[in-house]
């Protein structure tokens, strides 16, 4: 299993959310580009960034793409197979997807681009979105969430390959638009769907326990994952969201159908987690 720390960037600094609410953020005084090193010295052959005023607005920030391309050029000195770097926040269009894979990012993240097509290719209406975004106070821009609506249709199957799904999911909800917006659909339903439609791999994220560090929900998360396992194909299912310490990630690799990786953020932040130890105990590369 992929142990997958993560770097959530606003702006140029180190941040955790609390269940990704931006008024609950943790800042931490480390450099990215000093915590990219030690991460890939400790034997982390995955990175998993966000940026998150990309993800809240839809825009990514000229700071945040600084530091990423900083955060590239630190990894590519170290050999650009050491590790890859999946990213998130704010890409919706297909030419930026294009640019940061060629800037040397390997997996894109995406998340809203996606899910709102897919909403109202299953019978919802832009009223109704209207009506999910209004219920929490947030304004539907539509050309800011989906400025490119055929964007299923443009990606290709090499680049589908490069893709991760983002499904992040409360109870039996998605959330789109910074978690800020949430729709109701079953998380498998959704894998299932795009996996139809030749996407391979998904990040998989419980909202309520994401950065709250109260361990792992294993009830909801491990039925999603029983049902992901008996599809064909089984895709590749990457789960992120309350990791406490290496209990939860004994949990997650004894589970019977375990997810292919983990995302863990503030677990190692606060020093719960050992990260060169559970590389060394727990990583199996894919």
């Amino acid at each position: 299993m992929l142990i997958i720390p993560a770097i959530d960037l606003k702006k140029d600094k180190i941040v955790r959310l609390y269940k990704g609410k931006f008024e609950k953020t943790t800042f931490y005084e480390i450099e990215p580009e000093e915590l990219v090193r030690d991460f890939i010295t400790k034997g982390t052959k995955r990175l998993h960034i966000v940026l998150l005023s990309g993800a809240k607005d839809g825009i990514i920030g000229k700071k945040e793409m600084k530091i990423l391309e900083k955060i590239i050029k630190i990894r590519n000195s170290y050999g650009r197979e050491s590790c890859k770097i999946q990213l998130g926040g704010g890409i919706r269009r297909y030419r930026e997807i294009e640019d940061l894979i060629e800037k040397g990012v390997d997996y894109i993240i995406l998340g809203t681009a996606l899910l709102i097509p897919f909403v109202l290719e299953s019978g919802y209406s832009l009223g109704d979105i209207k009506l999910f975004y209004q219920k929490v106070g947030k304004f539907f821009d539509k050309d800011k969430e989906v400025p490119e609506f055929e964007l299923i249709e443009k990606l290709g199957k090499d680049l589908k390959e490069k893709i991760i799904v983002a499904i992040d999911y409360k109870d039996n909800e998605i959330g789109i638009s910074g978690w800020e917006v949430t729709i109701p659909f079953l998380p498998e339903y959704v894998i299932e769907n795009f996996k139809n439609k030749g996407f391979k791999r998904f990040l998989l994220t419980d909202i309520e326990r994401d950065g709250t560090l109260e361990g792992i929900e294993e009830t909801r998360l491990f039925e999603i994952l029983r049902k992901v396992s008996h599809m064909d194909e089984k895709p590749e299912i990457i789960v992120s969201g309350g990791v406490s310490g290496e209990k939860d990630i004994e949990t997650l690799i004894n589970f019977e159908y375990p997810p292919d990786g983990v995302v863990i953020g503030k677990a190692i932040y606060q020093g719960q987690i050992n990260l060169r130890k559970i590389i060394q105990k727990y990583q199996k590369i894919l």
